[in-house]
């Protein structure tokens, strides 16, 4: 049962860092021309990115837990993890060491606190996962707050909701909350399989700038398919919305961006690596 349940979570976690990439796309977006505003927007990336190699590190856990090990980040080798098994589940720690990045440079270091626990009865299989942040930084960035996942087992069906507050050195902050639903559909008439996901982020800066990305179609990953298929994404910059529509459920690398003004991009997967599974 527990190597079910693994299998599961490892699942949700990697579609969670998916879209938490998915909302990464800048390509054919105006570029604001206040500076302040241009600086805020860079450091909103730090903030995805920052939530990206949390979700990493997690992934890397839930895709083989209970095992002491050194876990490599990017290039280096400096991430440590142990474990203890408790009488519900499992508390585990995630350590960044010396001179720790991720793939792209930025230093990384803390610790992230894990706990997991599961219920089992008659009706439901129900798996949780949270995690803490502790001392934990990146790229010169203070991270605090925490992340709790649900599992319903026998539903297929998952829900994660993180909050986390982002500080950097000249005071700026900002309060970043993203829920994200998960759902894999076992259908017998026709035979396929697949996932829908469900999201709603919020990054409100202590500035007064608000970003917010959410799905107004949900999301659809196919087994087969390297692409998400289907569904449309909505995000918006202090007021200028831009949704990405990834198509009708043809397996392609086409997507299609439509700005605030009505402009329409044809996205290339291939090509805009971080919105690509």
């Amino acid at each position: 049962m527990k190597n079910r349940i693994i299998a599961f979570a490892s699942i949700f976690v990697m579609t969670t860092f998916l879209f938490s990439c998915s909302t990464d796309d800048d390509s054919g977006k105006e570029i604001p021309s206040n500076p302040d505003q241009v600086a805020v927007s860079a450091k909103y990336k730090n903030v995805r990115s920052a939530n990206r190699e949390i979700n990493s590190a997690v992934q890397s856990i839930m895709n083989n837990p209970s095992a002491n090990r050194r876990l490599k980040n990017g290039s280096n080798d400096c991430t440590s993890f142990t474990s203890e098994s408790t009488d519900t589940g499992e508390t585990a720690i995630i350590t960044f060491g010396e001179n720790c990045t991720s793939p792209d440079g930025k230093p990384i270091s803390g610790k992230i606190l894990l706990s997991y626990t599961i219920k089992e009865d008659s009706e439901v299989i129900i798996y949780d996962i949270s995690y803490i942040l502790e001392n934990f930084s990146f790229n010169g960035i203070t991270v605090t707050g925490s992340s709790v996942a649900t599992f319903n087992i026998l539903n297929k069906k998952f829900v994660t909701v993180s909050d986390y507050k982002f500080t950097w050195e000249d005071g700026l902050s900002v309060n970043s909350k993203n829920t994200t639903s998960v759902e894999i559909i076992m259908n017998e008439t026709p035979a396929e399989v697949y996932t829908t996901i469900n999201m709603d982020t919020t990054a409100e800066f202590s500035s007064g700038e608000l970003y917010t990305s959410k799905t107004t179609t949900p999301m659809r990953i196919e087994n087969e398919c390297n692409y998400v298929v289907s569904g449309v994404l909505e995000t918006n910059e202090n007021g200028s919305i831009t949704t990405l529509d990834y198509g009708d459920g043809t397996c392609d690398n086409v997507a299609t961006q439509t700005d605030a003004d009505g402009n329409v991009t044809t996205i290339d997967l291939d090509v805009e690596e971080n919105i690509k599974l």
